[in-house]
């Protein structure tokens, strides 16, 4: 128990915590409207955004050299950490919002998929950034149908049955997860 919580210390995941449930619960809440109205799908995108964005400063610890040096195995333990990231994030907006978890789920996986890529690219200082652009893009563009560039950029504000959302999300999550995984966050010297 000692080393769990030792890693989440390092990784800054209590007070992280806090601050990403508090942002969500109100962003998700201010938005919260008739069930599937756009308002509500893209508040629960930008409650997302903002609580995965929070949460992956948590992808790296303070010193990236433990990451790739320590003589244990850090993909299991970068993995849970995903997926505890996407479940929470998950559970917080679909308790507060009206938006169909089904949406929720898949949103919530393609943001941390994202942060994930962002971590591994970028460092974890700046794993912000993806889910933060992508929700604000998500935004301010109205999700429609045509043309189909357009259609994947607004994949968060995609309606349920949107099967080229879910295969944008499905890509995000994956590419993110394999490579933040694999890899770990990126060393900033």
């Amino acid at each position: 128990m000692t080393a769990l919580l030792l890693f989440l210390r390092s990784r800054e995941v209590p007070g992280g915590t806090l601050c990403a449930v508090s942002a969500m619960v109100a962003v998700a809440w201010l938005g919260a409207g008739q069930t599937g109205s756009r308002h509500a799908v893209t508040a629960a995108a930008l409650a997302l955004a903002l609580g995965v964005a929070v949460l992956g400063h948590g992808l790296g610890g303070p010193d990236s050299t433990p990451d790739t040096t320590a003589a244990i195995r850090w993909a299991p333990r970068r993995a849970l950490h995903l997926a505890a990231i996407c479940v929470l994030a998950a559970t917080v907006v679909t308790v507060v919002t009206s938006v169909p978890a089904g949406v929720v789920l898949r949103d919530a996986a393609g943001f941390t998929g994202l942060a994930a890529l962002a971590a591994t690219l970028f460092g974890r200082r700046l794993a912000w950034t993806l889910p933060v652009v992508t929700g604000c893009v998500s935004a301010g563009i109205p999700a429609v149908p045509e043309p189909f560039a357009l259609h994947l950029l607004t994949w968060v504000g995609q309606p349920p049955g949107s099967s080229a959302a879910l295969t944008t999300a499905a890509i995000f999550t994956l590419t993110g997860v394999a490579g933040y995984v694999i890899r770990g966050p990126r060393r900033i010297s």
